[in-house]
């Protein structure tokens, strides 16, 4: 009666881990084979300096900037929040001294309108974003559903789920007092966006584009997802076959809970970033999201590595590969590189109004160039 019990369990094991090995499939594929999208020129869009003679009042359109510029460039995601859209209809009032009688009246207004925009989009935006509990369509949920998956089959222990909810609160702890206020009543104490009314493209990408668009970074990233995700999805599908088909079917649902830890809180790590992301929570908070992560996943991966369970060849070799994966990335990549990039960001866009740095020590800010 216990041989079929474990049969039936394996059974609905396996189901559960095809549907996410089959999820988690088309992620890996549209990581490795991401669409580039080139924006789009308008050839036939001639420049003021062409069209008209240069003169005392003329508009200026520089040759370089031959495609029209956006207001959606200016917020995350290139997405015009719904406070913008209303400041466009409302109407703004421009003192009269200073457009009376001149021929830039339209440029006034038009100065004058954009920096109402972009100065109280940025604060209502914000304050949306944290205020609105419903997430955005667009959020990937491949990492909650493999997360239930790995759950639902009984592969994760209890103490793995009181983990992930101790850090879930304690990160929502430190967002609410972030966007608290200070003694002045409107600026909180760790502010996501700079008072300007515009992001800057270090803000956007804290890490440099000559770091993340770098040949060296996007193997690293890749190598992560194949070793850290798919592989370990492959053994705890094979795992759970043979737990149903061979007569030591126990020991091999102990070799499949030793390889579903690290993947259920891999799981939560990613849908925890992508929530801060699109709650737009300030930088150091958001960097803090994978170091926590990546810290507490090394014990299931050691665990896993030094398991006196039988995991096979292939197994072993995956479970160390995957314990000296994480503690290089994060001895050697989040701690010394990423954080100092993050907390860079948020000092010099954030924070404060101007910087300058000693000459020849720019390059060296966060230990990469």
């Amino acid at each position: 009666m216990s041989t079929r019990n474990n049969s039936i369990s394996g059974c609905c094991r396996g189901s559960f881990l095809l549907l996410a090995f089959s999820l988690v499939g088309t992620r890996i594929h549209a990581f490795q084979n991401p669409t580039t999208v080139r924006p789009k020129v308008d050839a036939k869009f001639p420049t003021l300096l062409k069209s008209s003679n240069y003169g005392r009042g003329a508009e200026i359109w520089p040759e370089c900037n031959e495609d029209r510029i956006k207001l959606a460039d200016s917020f995350p995601n290139g997405e015009i929040p719904q406070s913008a859209s209303r400041a466009l209809s409302s109407p703004v009032a421009i003192p009269t001294q200073q457009v009376s009688g001149r021929d830039d009246n339209k440029r006034v207004r038009v100065s004058a309108r954009l920096a109402q925009i972009l100065s109280n989009a940025a604060k209502d935006q914000e304050d949306e974003a944290f205020t609105n509990i419903q997430l955005p369509a667009s959020l990937d949920k491949s990492p909650a559903l493999i997360a239930l998956v790995l759950l639902f089959a009984r592969l994760v222990r209890p103490v793995d789920v009181l983990a992930v909810t101790f850090i879930s609160g304690y990160f929502a702890i430190l967002g609410q007092i972030a966007r608290s206020t200070r003694t002045d009543g409107s600026t909180p104490i760790m502010p996501s966006l700079p008072p300007q009314g515009h992001v800057p493209a270090l803000v956007s990408n804290p890490l440099g584009h000559m770091c993340t668009n770098s040949e060296g970074y996007r193997t690293w990233l890749k190598a992560g997802a194949i070793a850290g995700l798919a592989g370990p999805l492959a053994m705890l599908l094979r795992y759970t076959v043979f737990a149903s088909r061979s007569a030591s079917g126990v020991m091999q649902i102990d070799a499949a809970r030793a390889c579903a830890r690290p993947i259920f809180f891999l799981c939560c790590q990613a849908l925890c970033e992508a929530v801060s992301r699109r709650l737009m929570a300030p930088l150091p908070l958001r960097i803090l999201i994978p170091i926590a992560y990546n810290a507490i996943r090394l014990v299931p991966l050691w665990g896993w590595a030094l398991s006196p369970i039988p995991l096979g060849s292939t197994g072993r070799i995956l479970a160390i590969t995957n314990l000296l994966y994480w503690m290089a990335n994060l001895f050697g990549f989040l701690i010394p590189v990423a954080s100092m990039r993050y907390l860079r960001a948020h000092f010099l866009c954030i924070e404060t109004e101007e910087v300058t740095t000693r000459k020849g020590l720019e390059e060296s800010v966060g230990l990469l160039p």
